[in-house]
C-alpha cells in the first residue's frame, strides 16, 4: 500500500504550494519567521518543565490546537490535498481515541475496573481515572494538531528545509540559555551538578539535546555540501550557524550525564553517518569532518574532570536492579487486564495498587514505568497501544522510504534519524511523556512525512 501510494502520479499542484521557481526556493523573511513560531514555542515549552502539570499541558496542547487553526488559514493549507497516505493514518488514529472513549464506559469486554464496586460509584468504567483519561485524550488531539502542522510546514521542500534550519537555531538558542543557566546555578532541577534544560528530570533534556544534536549534524553536513567549490575559510562562515548549534547542543547533551540518552543519540549518530556515506559518493568529506567535531567535543568533555558521567556508569548494575523491579511490577499489572488497560493516565493510580512491601521503596517515588512502549500497553491495552504503535510505525516508514536516494534527501535522513533517539530511549526512559517532548516529536513526525512530497 505505502510502495504505491509512494510510486503513484502526482498531481499538477499550484505555484503556491509546489512551485519550484528560483522565488520560492528563497523564501521571504516574513515566511521564515512565521515557520519558526512553533519550533520557538516548542523551546519555551521545554525551558518551562515540558508543560508537565496538567493545567500547563492542557494550555500547551490549546496552543497546538489555535497553531493548526492559524496554518489552515494561511496558504499553507493548499497542500492538505498532498498530503498521502492519510486514510490508514486517520484510521488508526480514530481507533486510538476511540479506544480511549470506550475505556470511560463500562461496557468494555472486561467490564468496569472491580475497584468502582468496592468504592460503590455509579457503573464504573475500564479507566480507573476517568478525569486522566479524558485529559489524555484532549492531549492526544493536540499531538495530532502538531502532526497536521509539521507536515504542511514540511511538505514543501522548501519550507520543509526552513523550517528544519529554524528548529536547529531554535535548539541552538535554547541550548545556549540552558548552559547558561546550569553554569549560574539557576535551574530549578537540583542534582549532582547534572544539566536539565529545564525539565525536571535531566534525562527528559537528553532525548531534546539528542535530538537537536542528530538535527544540527544533519544540517550542517548539507550546508557543507552546498558549499563545495568555495574555499574552506568562506565555507566555514557559512556553515558557523550550524556548527554552533550542533556544539551547543552536543555540550548540554555531555552534562546532563544521562548514560541512554548518550547511547540513544550515538545510535542515531551512527547510522545517520554511515547512511550519509553509502547515500553519497562526493559527500564523504564533511560526514568526516561531523564526525571528527562530535568526537572531539565528547572526548574534550568526557574526559577533563567530568567525573559525574564516569560516576553514573559505574552505579549501572544497582539501576538496572531497580528498573527492573519497577519494570516487573507494572509488566505484571498489563497482563492482569491486556485488552484496555486501566486507560490513559491512569498510572499514578495503578502504581498505587500494585505497590507491596517488597517494591514501595522503588515504587513509590516514580511517576512512569521508565519504558514508554510498556507504559501504552499498560494504559491503553492491546486494544489502544497496538493502533498507536501501527500509526508510528507507518509514519516512520513512509519518511524511510522517502529518504532513499542521495541528492536532496539529507535533511530527510536526519528526521528518520532524530526518531531513533526517541525510540531508543524511550526503552529505559519517558520523555514522551512529557508534552512539550511528545508534542516536538509529532511535529517532526509531520515534517518527515510529509517532506519531499511538494517540487519546491
Amino acid at each position: 500500500m505505502i510502495a504505491e501510494v509512494l510510486e503513484s502520479p502526482r498531481r499538477k499542484r499550484s505555484p503556491a504550494f509546489g512551485s519550484s521557481s528560483r522565488a520560492e526556493r528563497r523564501l521571504p523573511i516574513g515566511w521564515r519567521l512565521g515557520l519558526l513560531i512553533l519550533p520557538v514555542i516548542f523551546c519555551l515549552a521545554h525551558l518551562t518543565f515540558g508543560a508537565n502539570q496538567p493545567a500547563a499541558a492542557l494550555w500547551f496542547t490549546a496552543i497546538l490546537g489555535l497553531s493548526l487553526v492559524v496554518v489552515l488559514a494561511s496558504p499553507l493549507r493548499r497542500g492538505l490535498h498532498d498530503l498521502r497516505p492519510t486514510l490508514p493514518l486517520a484510521i488508526l488514529f480514530l481507533a486510538v481515541v476511540g479506544a480511549a472513549l470506550w475505556s470511560l464506559t463500562p461496557y468494555t469486554p472486561g467490564g468496569a475496573h472491580p475497584l468502582y464496586g468496592w468504592a460503590g460509584v455509579g457503573s464504573g468504567a475500564a479507566s480507573i481515572d476517568r478525569g486522566a483519561t479524558v485529559i489524555e485524550i484532549v492531549k492526544l488531539l493536540g499531538l495530532a494538531a502538531a502532526f497536521v502542522v509539521g507536515a504542511l510546514q514540511g511538505g514543501n521542500r522548501t519550507r520543509g528545509q526552513s523550517t528544519i534550519e529554524g528548529l536547529v537555531w531554535a535548539g541552538g538558542v535554547y541550548a545556549a540559555v540552558s548552559l547558561v543557566t546550569f553554569l549560574a546555578g539557576a535551574q530549578v532541577a537540583q542534582g549532582g551538578g547534572r544539566l536539565s534544560g529545564g525539565f525536571l528530570s535531566f534525562n527528559n533534556g537528553a532525548t531534546v539535546f539528542g535530538i537537536l544534536v542528530v538535527l544540527s549534524l544533519s544540517v550542517f553536513l548539507r550546508a557543507w555540501k552546498r558549499t563545495e567549490g568555495l574555499s574552506v575559510s568562506k565555507r566555514l562562515t557559512k556553515t558557523a550557524v550550524s556548527l554552533s548549534c550542533l556544539s551547543l547542543t552536543s555540550v548540554c547533551l555531555i552534562l546532563t550525564a544521562s548514560r541512554m540518552g548518550l547511547v540513544a543519540t550515538a545510535v542515531a549518530l551512527v547510522v545517520l553517518l554511515l547512511w550519509e556515506t553509502a547515500s553519497s559518493r562526493k559527500g564523504r568529506a564533511p560526514v568526516a569532518i561531523g564526525a571528527v567535531l562530535l568526537l572531539g567535543v565528547g572526548v574534550v568533555l568526557m574526559f577533563s574532570g567530568n567525573d559525574l558521567l564516569w560516576t553514573r556508569v559505574g552505579g549501572i548494575d544497582a539501576d538496572v536492579d531497580v528498573r527492573g523491579q519497577i519494570l516487573s511490577a507494572h509488566w505484571q499489572a498489563f497482563l492482569a487486564s491486556p485488552l484496555f488497560g486501566y486507560g490513559l493516565g491512569s498510572f499514578d493510580a495503578i502504581n498505587t495498587q500494585i505497590m507491596s512491601g517488597e517494591t514501595v521503596a522503588n515504587l513509590w517515588v516514580i511517576r512512569a514505568t521508565h519504558n514508554v512502549y510498556l507504559q501504552w500497553l499498560e494504559e491503553a491495552g492491546i486494544i489502544g497501544a497496538v493502533p498507536m504503535f501501527l500509526l508510528v510505525g507507518i509514519i516512520l516508514t513512509v519518511a524511510f522510504v522517502r529518504s532513499l536516494g542521495g541528492q536532496g534527501k539529507g535533511l530527510q535522513r536526519g528526521l528518520v534519524c532524530a526518531s531513533l533517539v526517541v525510540l531508543v530511549h524511550g526503552l529505559t526512559d519517558y520523555a514522551l511523556q512529557v508534552p512539550s517532548i511528545a508534542g516536538f516529536w509529532a511535529f517532526l513526525l509531520g515534517i518527515g512525512y510529509a517532506f519531499g512530497q511538494g517540487r519546491g
